[in-house]
This record gives C-alpha cells, structure tokens and sequence, in this order.
C-alpha cells in the first residue's frame, strides 16, 4: 500500500460514540485525510480508501480473507463459526472459488434481468404500503423486504416461510459487528 500506517487519536472500533452511529462520515473523511491505513489499538488496520481496499482485496498471495483463527476465540466451534469460515466472503482461494463457481448461475446478467419484473412489483406494492400508513419506518417496511424476498427468491424459498429470513440474517450478521453498540453515557461499547 502506497500510504504508512498512521494512529488518529481517540479512534477504535471497539468504543465508538453514539454521533458516529448517527453520522460517521465525517469521521470516516478525516480518517482518508489523516490516516487512510489507520492502525488500530488492537493491531488490525482499518482501511478507508476504495484504491487501498482493492489493492488488498486483489493481492490473495499477501493478505487472506479466512477468518478460522480470528474467529474461533469469538464464536467457539459453533454453527455460527462454521457458516463465517465457510463463506464465500471469508475464503480464499479455492474454497472462495468453488463456492462461488455454485452461486455464479443465479447471478448471471440474464438472471438478474429476469428478476427485474419481480422486483419492480414489490417495490411498488411495497410503495403503496408506505403511502397507506400515516407513518413508517423505512428500513422495517420498504428496505428490509427488499433484500428477503430477493434472497428468497435465489433460494426457492416459498413465500409463506420467509418471514424469518431478516431475523436469521441479523443474529448472523450482528456478531460481526465490532461493537454490541450498548449505549453507556456518550458510548456504544462491547
């Protein structure tokens, strides 16, 4: 990487304000002018530039994208730790290939153009689902719809048992979240 790791004061993922959950970008801004490659307090680097993060995201030789020894002190051997080291975004070659040469089918540029009707019906169902309430929630009823019933779709889910999809996805997603974001005073701590 073309730029030396360098420290801002008072940035870890692991204690984070309650203003940077409400707007991060600003942060996210000074952290590409002062330090793009921030090395944080537990090690890790945090990366903010798109040319920094594709430079790593391309170079398999130099860095890796499995998680099983970050991982297993976090999760134990659960099924938790099996579906993140299992992945597709938490492997490297050739595990990352062969799974990702199994999805390639539903993701081709004519399967996604047949997906289009589909998704363009539920987004104005859901539309005029909005437009009935008096008020909404955004994320609960318009976005969150969104990503289950494509998901469901790719994965010949029947309808009628979708409805948990969005909650499954949340308990295994949450636990990759660097902070449980418990407010303590002006902080979101683990």
């Amino acid at each position: 990487m073309a730029t030396k790791a360098q420290e801002p004061p008072s940035f870890d993922l692991r204690f984070l304000t309650l203003d940077f959950f409400a707007d991060p970008y600003p942060v996210y801004r000074q952290l590409r002018e002062t330090a793009p490659v921030c090395l944080m307090p537990d090690g890790s680097y945090f990366l903010t530039r798109h040319r920094d993060l594709d430079e790593v995201y391309r170079d398999t030789r130099t860095y890796s994208s499995d998680k099983k020894v970050e991982f297993l002190p976090k999760y134990g051997d659960s099924p938790l730790y099996e579906h993140h080291t299992t992945s597709l975004v938490f492997n490297d070659p050739p595990l990352h290939t062969r799974v990702r040469r199994l999805i390639s089918g539903a993701l081709t540029p004519r399967a996604i153009a047949d997906m289009e009707g589909g998704l363009i019906a539920l987004v104005d169902q859901l539309l005029d689902h909005l437009e009935e309430r008096r008020e909404a929630d955004l994320i609960e009823f318009f976005a969150s719809a969104i990503p289950v019933e494509i998901i469901g779709n790719l994965l010949g889910v029947p309808r009628e048992e979708r409805g948990p999809l969005r909650e499954w996805s949340l308990a295994i997603l949450i636990g990759l979240e660097p902070t449980c974001h418990i407010p303590v005073g002006d902080m979101a701590v683990f």
